[in-house]
């Protein structure tokens, strides 16, 4: 099995069951509290995101610029010294400025209940900060056990202690606050244990360097960062209100933000985790074969997590098109959350496309075009989340959406054809397209005939096998196979016998000789 698919079985190992233990959290939440308190808290947690853009671009950057000093020890740390002291620095300063103006930022929130969650929040700003720089060094030097664990402890120790403090033991806490409490004291807690292993690495706080060139980076995708949580903070501030004017009470808007930004989201957002795996692997080797100038083998493995990401969202899309409502129902034990994943299904496609195209287009240096992108991805946001609300509702956040990965999908797909020349294979993608539309409808149809008879639970077995066996038959029958697990690259080599283990040094040998005369 080669590196890369050990990288990625990693990688994917440990983000699923972290994203699972996270989504059984926010079931858990959902249920305990009700949408109420989930869209309180998701609105305090959006503020808190665009203020973390500000800080994050460095560390982003030092991955790439420690994946291209392969070899070089001393200047890897050099640069992680750096990217610590830009990002805590800045996020020091913030959270300074923001505790001293405490009592006046009660008009950033629609709700006051978020304030006091904001307030017990904030000093993850710092800790987030150093946690990211000293995850970036790790991946980098493609140490992708200690990149995934921390995330992994980071999301139990956080689930732990909000189950202690709901469950009454802190008593000045309940609700949103207690976990948002619990989200500070875990992150603080699993930094100082990364930094551990960073020293134990290798890594040292040596003399920095490296300050002009992770600042000039850092600037446009930090500016990324902030149009992408600043339209997501305007959503959340301003999705409840425009809801409260068009007849809603209070309640009843943040709860509707509630579902769909912290129930349907997140459950269609879910399978974008496989396509992030691919991209945390793949990012360092870009960056390597930019740096080596070998634009065919960059081309490859665009193809290859292009064609990946197509045939995850059209997995996905043809299991929650018929089964969202159910699974929405028996997840959260809300009805609407589940209809909204039924719905906003169609999302996937411009999802996944956006999330695989992004950073491969920072990984070949290319942060000023990602900027612009989101730029115009968020003009495109904002006319449908301001504009659409007295028409559909809440719906018109799942449309903003859609339109703005839609736009950044296409934007990066044509930078990264200037970049590399042609790598897609439309031929896979279209086909894959075509059979996950009528299949999605098929299940339907077979979904409001089982529930009829056996009740959702039999429904979502049925239909939820049905849909794969069909789609996998489809696979094999068009040649799609080499693309699932991201096509040949992810495909470990077949060996039969010690003939075939021995053979493969003899032939680079033989070359090198050949070339030596």
């Amino acid at each position: 099995m080669n590196k890369t698919v050990r990288s990625f079985s990693v990688v994917t190992g440990f983000a699923v069951v972290t994203r699972l233990i996270a989504f059984i959290f926010k079931i858990w939440v959902s249920r305990a509290f009700g949408a109420e308190v989930v869209g309180t808290y998701q609105i305090a947690m959006s503020v808190m995101t665009m203020l973390f853009t500000l800080t994050s671009g460095a560390p982003t950057v030092l991955s790439r610029k420690v994946a291209e000093a392969t070899g070089d020890i001393k200047r890897q740390n050099s640069l992680a010294t750096a990217s610590l002291i830009i990002g805590t620095g800045i996020s020091g300063a913030l959270v300074a400025l923001l505790f001293a103006l405490k009592g006046k930022l009660g008009f950033l929130f629609p709700d006051e209940r978020c304030l006091p969650i904001f307030l017990i929040l904030l000093p993850t700003l710092v800790t987030s900060t150093a946690y990211a720089s000293f995850r970036s060094w790790f991946w980098g030097r493609k140490n992708f056990l200690a990149f995934s664990s921390t995330e992994l402890l980071d999301e139990v120790v956080k689930i732990l202690l909000a189950a202690i403090f709901a469950g009454g033991v802190v008593s000045f806490v309940s609700g949103g606050e207690a976990i948002a409490l619990a989200m500070t004291l875990s992150d603080a807690l699993c930094v100082a244990v990364l930094a551990v292993m960073y020293f134990v690495s290798g890594g040292r706080l040596s003399k920095p360097s490296g300050f002009k060139e992770l600042t000039l980076r850092t600037i446009p995708l930090s500016a990324t960062r902030i149009i992408t949580s600043v339209t997501a903070s305007v959503t959340a501030l301003a999705l409840p209100n425009l809801l409260v004017k068009n007849g809603m009470s209070v309640s009843a808007a943040t709860a509707e933000y509630g579902r769909i930004a912290g129930m349907a989201i997140p459950l269609i957002m879910a399978p974008v985790m496989l396509v992030s795996s691919l991209s945390v692997v793949l990012i360092p080797d870009v960056a390597r074969l930019r740096a080596e100038g070998d634009p065919s083998a960059i081309r490859n493995k665009l193809r290859s997590a292009i064609n990946f990401a197509t045939l995850v969202a059209c997995i996905f899309f043809a299991l929650y098109l018929p089964l969202g409502r159910h699974v929405g129902r028996l997840l959260f034990g809300d009805e609407k959350a589940g209809e909204l994943v039924s719905n906003c299904s169609f999302m996937l496609f411009f999802i996944v496309i956006a999330s695989v195209t992004t950073p491969m287009l920072n990984s070949l240096g290319k942060e000023r075009v990602t900027f612009f992108n989101s730029l115009l991805g968020a003009a495109a946001l904002m006319p449908c989340t301001l504009l659409l609300p007295k028409f559909i509702g809440v719906y018109s956040m799942a449309v903003g959406s859609a339109a703005c990965f839609l736009t950044i999908s296409v934007l990066n797909l044509i930078a990264l054809r200037r970049q590399t020349g042609d790598f897609l294979d439309a031929g896979k993608m279209a086909k894959c397209l075509a059979f996950s539309i009528p299949l999605a409808l098929l299940g339907m149809f077979s979904d409001r005939l089982l529930t009829a008879v056996a009740g959702p639970i039999v429904s979502v077995a049925v239909v939820g096998a049905m849909t794969l066996f069909f789609l996998f038959i489809f696979i094999h029958a068009f040649k799609i196979a080499d693309v699932y697990a991201a096509i040949r690259m992810l495909r470990p080599a077949r060996v039969s016998g010690h003939k075939a283990k021995t053979s493969k040094p003899k032939k680079p040998r033989k070359r090198f000789k050949a070339s030596a005369k």
